[in-house]
């Protein structure tokens, strides 16, 4: 497996946990996931509340996605 992949993968099991959570952006969420859409995610994520390192490691991994 590529480092890429293994970064799609971490994402997508990061994903798939918060798919889990009880939120207003759930089932967008869940649909911009399995579209790959990552530009849907970084908007509903946009205002989750990460920290400067957290938001810096997700924008990481939604770059290798892409």
């Amino acid at each position: 497996m590529t480092s890429t992949a293994l970064f799609v993968v971490t994402l997508r099991e990061w994903l798939e946990s918060q798919r889990l959570q009880d939120t207003p952006h759930r089932a967008a969420l869940n649909a911009a996931m399995h579209e790959g859409d990552t530009k849907a995610i970084r908007q509903l994520l946009g205002e989750a509340p990460f920290s400067p390192e957290q938001r810096r490691y997700l924008d990481d991994l939604l770059d290798r996605w892409q």
